[in-house]
């Protein structure tokens, strides 16, 4: 069972195109699939096994590189294909898939412990879907950086606009922690709501 839901859930780990935020259930089933070691938290070494398995999805020809032509078949956003080539010689290595991977694990790994909650995972995808905000330019998510991403990512969940998310709207968000951040029960959250939510998620796990 565990075998069969990782092998069908791998093209689900890397990043997802941008703007597509995931359900909750694809997030956990993703988070699910990388952490095989059922601990509730993901390794390096399960981040890279993942990534490492994903490259060798990708890489059809098995030549140990990812072409233009390869990636049009692949789960390989076009973003991380462009970060990943860092040579721009229009084809991905096996070592710069690894390594642009292992620089996103760390992205994610806010509390710095070398591994990813299922928070620090769906925090990671949050960010990637609208670019977290790196003031101090050290290519991480820093807690003290926080609201300004997530402000960012409250303006692209709001679709109809009013100022206020929706659990429709936040459908990432499973319904327990939709009902934690909403600390009245009036079934939506402010910004307010949103940022304080994810700190007090952070603060005390």
């Amino acid at each position: 069972m565990r075998s069969t839901l990782r092998a069908a859930s791998l093209l689900a780990l890397l990043v997802p195109a941008a703007h597509a935020f995931p359900t909750a259930v694809q997030l956990r089933t993703a988070f699910t699939a990388l952490d095989t070691s059922d601990n509730q938290a993901i390794s390096v070494a399960e981040w890279d096994a993942a990534s490492f398995a994903l490259f060798r999805i990708a890489d059809k020809n098995a030549n140990n590189l990812i072409d233009a032509t390869e990636l049009q078949g692949s789960a390989i956003a076009q973003d991380t294909f462009l970060r990943a080539d860092t040579d721009r010689d229009g084809c991905l290595s096996v070592r710069e898939f690894m390594d642009v991977r292992r620089s996103l694990f760390y992205i994610a790994d806010i509390d710095r412990d070398d591994f990813l909650s299922f928070l620090d995972y769906e925090l990671f995808i949050v960010m990637e879907q609208v670019g977290w905000v790196d003031r101090n330019q050290n290519g991480r998510i820093e807690f003290s950086e926080l609201s300004d991403s997530l402000a960012k990512a409250f303006a692209l969940l709001d679709a109809d606009h009013d100022g206020r998310l929706s659990a429709a709207e936040a459908g990432y968000l499973s319904p327990e922690a939709f009902r934690k951040f909403d600390p009245h029960g009036n079934g939506t959250l402010t910004p307010a709501e949103f940022d304080a939510g994810y700190r007090a998620a952070l603060t005390h796990p």
